[in-house]
């Protein structure tokens, strides 16, 4: 239960149809985050290992991208999250967590359709927990534990199989 507060209770700011760049850079500014690439560097520092972004993105639109890095007391737990927004909000987003932190995505295997990557490892993809908008497909990677958050909005466009080839595009 924790992991799923965790991962969908992420306070995150909602653009609408009065978009506003400033606005919606201040709102994300004031909550911690920054640039991607920033939160990128500070992140490898802290957590003294490189983290590796997908190349590939989703083909929607976005009009900003930014990185939050989340401490936690024990190091283990933080975690890198990156937002791409647009103007309708923020349909996708990707959380890391070390594979040493006490939540383990693979707690959610029970209800999740399984993909295999190209590496061969298993990816899970869960599609609109109940009472949730929000779509996870969650995999790891390079000692990482990557959950990518996609809005059931966008779900008919970042589809699992596209999923697969975003986490493929990891190196």
């Amino acid at each position: 239960m924790i992991i799923i507060a965790t991962l969908c209770f992420t306070v995150v700011p909602r653009a609408y149809a009065d978009f506003d760049n400033a606005d919606t850079q201040k709102a994300y500014f004031e909550l911690g985050y920054e640039s991607v690439y920033d939160s990128l560097k500070r992140s490898n520092r802290y957590f003294n290992h490189e983290i590796k972004l997908p190349v590939q993105i989703p083909p929607i639109p976005f009009t900003h991208l930014f990185g939050r890095l989340n401490k936690q007391e024990n190091r283990n737990n933080s975690t890198l999250e990156i937002e791409y927004i647009n103007r309708n909000g923020s349909p996708y987003g990707i959380t890391i967590f070390p594979v040493k932190s006490k939540v383990q995505l693979s707690e959610l295997d029970s209800r999740a359709q399984f993909f295999t990557l190209k590496d061969g490892s298993k990816a899970g993809y869960i599609s609109k927990p109940p009472h949730i908008m929000i779509n996870h497909f969650y995999f790891v990677k390079n000692d990482w534990q990557y959950l990518f958050r996609i809005h059931s909005d966008v779900s008919n466009v970042i589809t699992p199989e596209l999923l697969v080839d975003i986490a493929d595009s990891i190196k």
